[in-house]
Parts: C-alpha cells; structure tokens; sequence
C-alpha cells in the first residue's frame, strides 16, 4: 500500500523528525515522522483522518535553521495495530521553496555520499 516509489517526484529519506500537529480539539500534538521528502512525509497520527484532508504540520527538520511549517494533503492512512495510531502519506501542498529545496538537497547529498561509500563512483 506504501510502495508507490515509482511515481514519486523526490527522493525520500527514512528519518525521525519531530513533528507538531493539531488534532480534533485543536490542540497541539507531538509526534514523529517515519520519512521525508522534498514533496510529501510519511508520519504518525494518532486519530484517524480522512484521505484528501487538510493538515496543517510544523516539522523540526535536522540542520534546518526554523522549524518548517507547511500545509499537506492526506494521500493514505494506514492503521497500527502494535502501536496504535495510524501511519498518515502526506503530499506537501503549501511549504516554503527554501524549505522544499533545503530537504530536497541534503536528501540527494545523503545518496551520493551513500554511492560514494559503496564504491559505485569508482566503476565497481
């Protein structure tokens, strides 16, 4: 349900970055994202939420200078029987350019220092 990598845009990143959102009471509610990308996350939710709802998230993005606020649409959600709450795919829909192409940029610099590491460059 998850492996859609072929249609995807940007490279994503397993990672674990905090994450702020509102929930149904409208109060703020911490958690964590699975994986990034330039275009879109993967993160826990702990309520269910409709597919095509609007979310708004602050994520505290590694290296980045604030945190990034964007708003994103729901593309999946699939629920967690172990540790309850739901893994929620998000498309990014509203998010700063410096933002996108901060992610954007240290994700494909991770990938070639991975491809460096692996001797790839070299002809192996």
């Amino acid at each position: 349900m998850f492996n859609r990598r072929r249609n995807r845009k940007f490279a994503r990143l397993n990672a674990h970055c905090l994450l702020k959102y509102k929930g149904a009471d409208n109060k703020p509610i911490l958690s964590f994202v699975r994986n990034i990308s330039a275009g879109g996350a993967l993160f826990h939710y702990k309520e269910n939420i409709s597919v095509g709802s609007i979310v708004e998230l602050t994520i505290n993005f590694p290296g980045y200078p604030k945190p990034i606020e964007t708003q994103a649409k729901v593309l999946r959600v699939k629920a967690l029987k172990k540790i309850n709450g739901f893994f929620v795919a998000v498309k990014f829909i509203k998010i700063e350019d410096e933002a996108r192409d901060f992610i954007n940029a240290k994700i494909l610099n991770m990938y070639k220092a991975q491809k460096k590491n692996l001797g790839e460059d070299e002809g192996y």
